[in-house]
């Protein structure tokens, strides 16, 4: 609707309720359920001059995960509302009072976002402002109190309450393309930025070691920071295709429970170099991390008062069985990583490309911990990953995707139990298109390994109709061979419909324990099996 000529309010919105029925009945409750409702309206002002007022929001979430499904951490459950948030829209940038989220550079001191698939929601309950107050100059800052979930509403939780928790950050950004006429005409952009994050939190007591003597017992205790800083710089160069990225973070001494209450420092670099054009894409990038989790709360465990994200430098697989065992970043304190990848397509009507071209991807990384020296790494390797992909169209009715996969996985570094897995994985993919509104897609999957639960077969297929119905099927078998072999079948039957906004899917699962991985950070997911349900409606 609108008024005054040009001002606009309009409401946006979305329903989200994902569920499971176990089977057999699991101590949890019959009925396990995530929901979520989102509404906001916004309001659009007439722009009377480019550094007036432009507008308001109001965005607000409710959630009921009072039963939550498998694999959430234990305060997940609860109800309410969980993010509110008011926002006023300037011509020189936003501020915003409420719930609020962001990120400064790649994320390696300061990442605040909502992940539902993870459970993962560390927003901070406080205020924001995004400014620029020049032409390349980018302001940020933020403060607040973290959400643990529904521990953390309380009382105080709307104030800037500095007794517990508290979070602020100011990040800058310097376009320096704007300034300089050269990097223009090069068609070069030179960003430059640096980010600081603060975190306060009363000191615990903490006790390290008890003596008892025949005077009597002494205990003594850790002498543990209130405030903590954490910085970093970067700069970042993009021209002609090629794209180069340097960013260096640095954490003062934060003991804690993931470090053992150790007082060293963190620090880590981050390098990435890219270049592409139409045909080709080549990446390499490496990173050092040391020490460089960062908690709102010394004491915090699972994906509990995050506030910084490690980027992962391996391919994050959709294929099962190349998902079997993921990397997360999270789960390994110091690391050496290095990715490498090259992507080239041959053109249409070339004797490799065919009538409709060909694409073949080669990924390589490799994880190892650090030692004691800066450029020292540890012998035994954390994680290594080379997967080469082909994919091809070869009529107007069939793809074929195809992946070869050497992979290696230390369980004990990233689970903290097993061994060092060394697999090789192979997939075949298929789709047809019988018309417009008949299409099929089917997976054939195999891994071979001597360790952990030996050999695993899996095979999917999909019934695409008239674009709103899918019928699926998902295998997965363990073929074993192994010491630890199950020899169980799992599988997933589903049937998903789709209607304008409105989306559907229900079926019946049986999954096996492992981890729910996305961009580095991962949940442990349990054994389940039940009815499963998933409803989706955005407006």
């Amino acid at each position: 609707m609108s008024w005054a000529q040009k001002d606009t309010v309009y409401v946006v919105g979305g329903i989200q309720h994902d569920a499971l029925v176990p089977v057999p009945t699991i101590e949890e409750g019959y009925y396990l359920s995530n929901s979520y409702l989102d509404l906001g309206v916004r309001w659009d002002h007439a722009k009377v001059n480019k550094s007036g007022f432009q507008g308001l929001e109001l965005i607000t979430r409710a959630e009921l995960t009072e039963w939550p499904m498998l694999g959430y951490d234990a305060d997940f459950g609860g109800y309410g509302l969980s993010h509110l948030h008011v926002g006023a829209n300037f011509g020189w940038g936003k501020v915003t009072v409420g719930d609020v989220y962001g990120q400064f550079g790649s994320g390696m001191v300061l990442r605040l976002y909502e992940d539902r698939a993870l459970g993962v929601d560390n927003a901070l309950r406080g205020g924001k402002v995004e400014a620029t107050p020049y032409k390349g100059v980018y302001v940020t800052l933020l403060g607040g109190k973290q959400r643990r979930y529904w521990n953390c509403y309380d009382d105080k939780a709307w104030g800037w309450n500095y007794g517990q928790d508290a979070v602020m950050g100011a990040n800058l950004e310097l376009g320096l393309q704007e300034w300089i006429p050269q990097l223009q005409e090069a068609g070069a952009n030179l960003t430059i930025g640096g980010s600081y994050v603060s975190k306060y939190q009363k000191e615990d007591t903490i006790i390290f070691n008890t003596v008892i003597q025949p005077e009597g017992k002494y205990d003594y205790y850790y002498n543990l920071p209130e405030w903590v800083g954490s910085g970093s710089v970067r700069a970042q160069l993009q021209m002609k295709g090629w794209n180069a990225m340097v960013e260096y973070a640095y954490k003062a001494n934060d003991p804690s429970a993931l470090n053992g209450y150790s007082y060293e420092h963190g620090e880590a670099l981050l390098m990435s170099l890219s270049y592409s054009k139409k045909g080709l894409a080549v990446l390499a990038q490496a990173k050092r991390s040391e020490n460089m989790a960062f908690r709102s709360d010394r004491q915090a465990q699972l994906m509990a008062g995050t506030i910084n994200h490690m980027p992962p430098f391996a391919t994050q697989h959709t294929y099962m069985l190349a998902s079997l065992y993921p990397y997360g970043t999270e789960k390994t304190a110091n690391e050496w990583a290095f990715q490498g990848e090259i992507r080239y397509t041959w053109k249409r009507k070339t004797p490799m490309g065919g009538k409709y071209g060909t694409t073949l991807k080669l990924n390589a990384s490799h994880i190892r911990g650090t030692a004691d020296s800066w450029f020292g790494m540890s012998k035994q390797p954390y994680y290594t990953d080379v997967n080469l992909e082909l994919n091809k169209k070869l009529t107007k009715e069939w793809y074929i995707g195809a992946m070869l996969m050497y992979q290696t996985y230390n369980k004990q570094v990233v689970e903290g139990h097993g061994d060092l897995v060394r697999a090789g994985i192979g997939v075949v993919e298929a789709k047809y298109a019988l018309n417009k509104n008949v299409q099929m897609r089917g997976e054939v999957q195999y891994m071979f390994t001597k360790q952990d639960e030996g050999q695993w077969v899996a095979a999917l297929y999909e019934l695409s109709l008239w674009r709103q119905l899918v019928l699926s099927g998902q295998w997965m078998y363990n073929i074993g061979h192994a010491h630890e072999a199950t020899n169980e079948h799992y599988y997933t039957v589903a049937a998903t419909y789709t209607h304008g906004a409105h989306r559907v899917m229900a079926g019946y699962t049986k999954t096996r324990e492992g981890f729910n991985c996305s961009g580095g950070v991962c949940r442990y997911v349990p054994k389940q099996e039940g009815v499963s349900l998933t409803y989706n409606f955005t407006w």
